[in-house]
């Protein structure tokens, strides 16, 4: 019953791995976009039907910048850094350092309880 669909932008395979084994699969469709294929001409035709995203903190500003333009009317989740806000605005949520799994699939069923 995965109708919630999890979509992960990060450099690192290990942090797709730990968030996809930390929620209920049955629950979420968790997709992943790793390495150097996270670029602005991927971000531009990226056109996967999701209903969250995940950025990793090493994504480039400008690019995060790119993303959260082009994503407006989906929440995205921002994992943390320690220059990072500690807040949520215009449908971004900013975890804190240091980043918590439970803080995350707290905040996923947050987000995904609001699209029932």
């Amino acid at each position: 019953m995965n109708n919630y669909h999890i979509h992960i932008f990060s450099y690192k395979s290990e942090i797709c791995s730990l968030i996809r084994k930390t929620l209920d699969l049955e629950r979420y469709k968790v997709t992943c976009t790793r390495t150097d294929e996270i670029n602005q001409e991927f971000i531009n035709n990226f056109e996967e039907p999701i209903n969250c995203l995940i950025l990793d903190k090493d994504i480039d500003v400008k690019l995060k910048k790119v993303i959260k333009q082009k994503f407006t009317t989906i929440p995205i989740i921002c994992l943390p850094s320690l220059g990072s806000e500690l807040s949520e605005n215009n449908g971004v949520t900013y975890m804190s350092e240091p980043f918590k799994l439970s803080e995350l699939r707290k905040a996923i069923d947050e987000v995904s309880s609001q699209l029932k």
